[in-house]
């Protein structure tokens, strides 16, 4: 009697066991169909750093960061050098080139330029103001740089690149802050430089310079924030993505009687996936990039949007680096989005599929 009770508690036990493993293989097969899955084309490098800074050259990638400026290969994601291991960039800054070839790198104490001959040169204050560099931007007769504390113009003489003009709040600015400065004419003679703030509310917003004279938009103009993350200017129209934290939204502005008026916004009722948008991107084949804070961006066939948005989000959960994408270049073959935490290769044929399979 006791040997067929051991052998019942047996048989129980095993189908005890086998029950729990069905139920867990199902379990864990509908956990797996309902996460989304990686996106072909899609790959991470430089994972857990934060990636603020890219500019594109031949054979290498430059990318800023806490510990410097790197090169890597783009085909490997392998560190080739340190093009200058003593500059610090966090938060915003930038790497391009100036119409000599020369590089420009905004960081943490000023802006450094590396001349093709190989000679390398700092400014800082009070040579030009002060504060962190946040963006730079390069002209045919000219070279653009925003900090903190304001805005320089800098010119080259003889092949030498000096600071000519200075700009604060106290000669034209809205606000010391200059965030991001972008131009709206490429025309010498009808150009228009417009230069957005950040951390500043009262006032804060966007100063726009033309011809020596200044004009201004705010919030009680109708931007969505007082804190401008990035402009983009196209062609009859100026996207302003504005905001911080849990505030923002991107504004739609318009020429209107001789000035510009705030004509539309998109918000995250319009297929933004965060409130705060934090960067614009117009990429070589006319598609647009709408990046956030946290919840990742969302990728449009086109930068001729509607209410809704048409286009598709991408997360770190389908393949970005993170949900925080901070700028976006591209080579022949890849964009590259710089992110919080990291740095996200993708082919720019899966981006023609993906789009595809919107429209």
């Amino acid at each position: 009697m006791k040997k067929w009770k051991w052998v019942f508690n047996g048989v129980f036990i095993a189908a005890a066991v086998l029950i729990v493993l069905v139920l867990t293989g199902e379990l864990r097969d509908r956990e797996e169909a309902q996460t989304p899955q990686k996106l072909e084309g899609f790959e991470v490098f430089c994972e857990g750093e934060e990636i603020s800074a890219l500019y594109v050259e031949d054979g290498a990638l430059w990318t800023g960061g806490r510990d410097g400026v790197k090169r890597i290969d783009p085909e490997s994601g392998e560190l080739i050098d340190y093009v200058a291991d003593d500059l610090e960039m966090i938060y915003a800054a930038q790497i391009c080139s100036s119409y000599d070839g020369a590089v420009w790198i905004g960081h943490n104490d000023g802006v450094t330029v590396l001349y093709e001959g190989g000679e390398r040169v700092d400014f800082s204050e009070p040579e030009i103001t002060g504060g962190r560099v946040n963006t730079i931007l390069p002209l045919d007769d000219g070279v653009w740089v925003g900090t903190m504390e304001g805005a320089v113009f800098f010119v080259c003489r003889d092949g030498i690149w000096e600071p000519e003009s200075l700009y604060t709040s106290g000669n034209g600015l809205l606000a010391d802050p200059v965030n991001v400065i972008a131009v709206r004419e490429e025309d010498t003679q009808e150009r228009e430089i417009w230069f957005g703030s950040y951390l500043a509310s009262d006032p804060g917003g966007i100063s726009i310079w033309k011809e020596g004279e200044w004009s201004y938009l705010t919030t009680d103009d109708g931007l969505d924030h007082p804190y401008i993350n990035a402009i983009l200017p196209l062609g009859e129209e100026v996207l302003a993505a504005c905001g911080q934290l849990l505030a923002g939204g991107l504004s739609v502005i318009r020429e209107s009687g001789g000035g510009y008026e705030v004509a539309d916004h998109y918000t995250m009722e319009d297929g933004i996936p965060g409130e705060k948008v934090r960067w614009l991107y117009l990429d070589e084949a006319g598609h647009l990039w709408i990046t956030t804070e946290s919840d990742g961006l969302i990728l449009s066939p086109d930068a001729q949007l509607e209410h809704p948005i048409e286009g598709v989000v991408l997360t770190e959960e389908l393949g970005l680096s993170d949900n925080e994408i901070k700028r976006i270049v591209e080579s022949e073959e890849y964009y590259w989005l710089a992110g919080r935490y990291g740095l996200t290769r993708i082919r720019k044929d899966s981006v023609e599929t993906l789009l595809g399979e919107v429209n």
